[in-house]
């Protein structure tokens, strides 16, 4: 570790449960592209009804980001997370017994999509409440989770479906799922002062950030309030979801996409895999320099990069090309999504991170719904994925020019969080402390 950091913090620790979950529900999202085949050959449903599915679970997520960012900040980030497995297992149960179209539709589009938000939008504020600097190398370790576990799940859920069949498989990695959140959450701590503890980074002489009590949910509303008033929060929602397009149309159907050029399935769902393995090394990078070199930039080129090759798909023939494309798409792919919470911190400082980041996430759903039903749709229209591909990259590029957009990060677009010493009863605060300056903040 570089000096002045040690992986002794407790703060490394809720990373590492945090990442827990952010691996399982990015490894359900990725592996999808796994199942269109076999639940084509299984139940005869065409790859566009199969992609609704996919489509329904990114709305439901989307919608209910939000919500699940409010929830964290009302009820703690740990209470909802566990709310959020519990309908991850009903949702993977019910999954497995699905014979009909609707059913799984409801199944794993509906009732996966609101657990998705509800274990995926409270962790990385978590996160980042644990850490007073070097954010950037938190959320890149957070980060990798979101490759890592596509890299193993992808491969794993091929060879379930291969030995065990739909229902088996679907009941095995609900159930494993399971145990392992639920048994991790145990020891989740949502504030380093729940935990009696300094948050990361932090100096002598810096002052302590109210994180609960009566002062703290009012100073977040009103915060809250003023981050909306400001165009980076609207335009980066706008930004997460051309992103998510753009990529969601690759992930989603890059495997049937080999299949049908003649590479077989196996083959062709390791293309998947390597993505996800090339993908780890960006994720980790990419906010470690978008936090010390320039957030804007670092993702102004992670989003041009993956709008501009992704163009490489439309003459790939062979396995051989298909996985050249994998090795090097992934790389700005792995750092598309990586910087939001890093850019967040340099546009509003230390303000509770939920709600802003879970309507980012919003936007990121609707991108993944849209993104996600587009390579079956264009298919079963055309017969090809060749719209499919250039639609991607109009996405991306897209949302690469909506980055210049944004307002440098040089100074905060909000008044300073307070930084104020809380007393240890809860919802008190030290006579004499200032609550939120009044500067843009009228209620």
């Amino acid at each position: 570790m570089p000096e002045g950091h040690t992986l002794r913090h407790y703060a490394w620790l809720i990373v590492f449960i945090a990442s827990a979950g952010q691996m399982l529900g990015a490894a359900i999202r990725m592996a999808f592209g796994v199942l269109v085949n076999p639940l084509e050959e299984s139940f005869g449903w065409s790859p566009g009804a199969i992609g609704l599915a996919y489509a329904y679970m990114s709305i439901a997520t989307a919608l209910l980001s939000p919500v699940a960012g409010w929830m964290a900040t009302r009820y703690g980030a740990r209470n909802t997370m566990f709310f959020g497995v519990a309908l991850f297992f009903a949702g993977m149960m019910w999954t497995s017994q699905v014979t009909e179209l609707w059913q799984f539709h409801l199944a794993y589009g509906l009732i996966f999509g609101t657990a998705q938000a509800l274990f995926l939008v409270p962790a990385v504020p978590a996160i980042a409440s644990w850490f007073r600097r070097h954010l950037g190398m938190a959320m890149g370790v957070a980060m990798v989770s979101w490759s890592l576990g596509p890299a193993l799940m992808v491969q794993v859920t091929a060879l379930l479906l291969e030995g065990f069949g739909w229902s088996r498989t679907m009941i095995i990695i609900g159930v494993g799922g399971t145990v392992l959140l639920g048994t991790l959450l145990v020891f989740f701590k949502n504030t380093p002062e729940q935990a009696g503890r300094k948050a990361y980074g932090w100096r002598r002489g810096d002052a302590d950030l109210v994180t609960s009590g009566a002062a703290y949910k009012n100073n977040s509303r009103k915060y809250q309030g003023a981050i909306y008033r400001t165009n980076g929060f609207w335009n980066l929602i706008n930004i997460h979801f051309l992103g998510c397009v753009g990529h969601a149309v690759i992930l989603v159907g890059i495997v049937p996409m080999a299949v049908h050029r003649g590479v077989s399935f196996p083959v062709a769902a390791g293309v998947l895999t390597t993505i996800a393995v090339v993908s780890i090394a960006s994720r980790f990078i990419t906010p470690i320099l978008g936090e010390k070199i320039g957030a804007k930039g670092t993702m102004f080129w992670s989003f041009f990069g993956q709008g501009a090759l992704v163009l490489m798909l439309l003459f790939a023939d062979s396995a051989v090309e298909f996985y050249i494309f994998a090795v090097i798409w992934a790389i700005p792919y792995g750092g598309e999504g990586t910087v939001f919470p890093v850019i967040n911190r340099k546009y509003y400082g230390h303000v509770p991170m939920g709600p802003t980041y879970g309507w980012q996430l919003l936007g990121a759903g609707l991108g993944m719904a849209l993104g996600g039903v587009l390579p079956g749709m264009v298919f079963d229209i055309t017969g090809s994925y060749t719209w499919a591909i250039w639609l991607s990259a109009i996405f991306s590029l897209a949302g690469a020019a909506s980055i210049v957009l944004l307002e440098p990060t040089r100074r905060l677009l909000i008044p300073r969080w307070e930084e104020v010493k809380a007393r240890r009863e809860v919802g008190e605060v030290a006579p004499g402390t200032a609550s939120v300056p009044d500067v843009g903040l009228a209620d």
